[in-house]
């Protein structure tokens, strides 16, 4: 597939988000990422906005991780076009609309909906939440160690990433892990996670030194990934200088 011309508009809604692709479309003239039977699965909400950040985000981890096969949880703004080059760059992942997961007495959130997707498909499988804005420029050690234990992991100052070992509670210990009154006023997808995480057995916490969010503030060589937040993500061209550097690497 040769992907030229002018980006769509959809992807451009705003000057800074315009700003931002077009320094990144060279993510479009980098090889697909070949997805592994073994391994983690990858799963990211993405909507058309969120096309060309996510396959910076999951390539640049792909690489770093070497091994595992993506998902993509569509928030309804996918185009057929959207979801041709995300089949294409990413070896045809499965590619499932928010709307078609079985929600219960959860809302009807998209992000509710990646959440209910491992839930209900862990038990064979290791889960990787990815945030379509984050970059990863180095090796990934402790990510790898934790899936290779299968231990569940969440970081301290990253919001970007979360693993969800194999054989874990499914959705039936939400009702328990949320409290009494979470049909009238379920709490967000966030501290949902942040809930089951908690009660897993021997979570891993991954080190603050080598995942963080971006906050404006200056990092040392050993991060490996960085999260840009909604809010922090275009005030300056961290985002831009760090996700060129991650195209650089991938191969072509």
């Amino acid at each position: 597939m040769t992907i030229s011309g002018i980006l769509p508009r959809r992807w451009r809604p705003t000057p800074e988000l315009a700003r931002h692709v077009e320094a990144i479309e060279g993510i479009l003239h980098s090889a697909p990422l070949e997805p592994t039977h073994g391994g983690p699965t990858i799963i990211s909400l993405v909507g058309t906005v969120d096309v060309l950040p996510y396959l910076v985000a999951v390539k640049s981890l792909h690489r770093q991780l070497g091994r595992g096969r993506l998902a993509v949880v569509d928030d309804g703004t996918l185009t057929g076009e959207d979801r041709a080059i995300l089949a294409h760059h990413c070896g045809d992942p499965e590619m499932l609309h928010h709307r078609s997961v079985r929600r219960g007495p959860f809302p009807a959130d998209p992000f509710w909906a990646l959440l209910l997707t491992i839930l209900d498909r862990r038990g064979g499988r290791y889960w990787i939440a990815l945030d379509p804005h984050t970059v990863t420029l180095g090796s990934v050690d402790e990510v790898a160690a934790a899936i290779a234990s299968n231990r569940s992991f969440v970081g301290r100052d990253c919001g970007g990433i979360v693993g969800f070992a194999a054989g874990g509670a499914g959705r039936a210990s939400l009702r328990t892990l949320i409290g009494e009154g979470a049909e009238d006023q379920p709490p967000s997808a966030g501290k949902a996670i942040d809930a089951v995480l908690a009660n897993e057995a021997h979570p891993f916490i991954l080190p603050r030194e080598g995942y963080a969010n971006w906050l404006g503030n200056v990092f040392g060589d050993e991060v490996a990934m960085t999260h840009f937040p909604t809010g922090h993500r275009f005030g300056d061209d961290e985002y831009a200088t760090a996700s060129v550097t991650a195209i650089a690497d991938l191969p072509r």
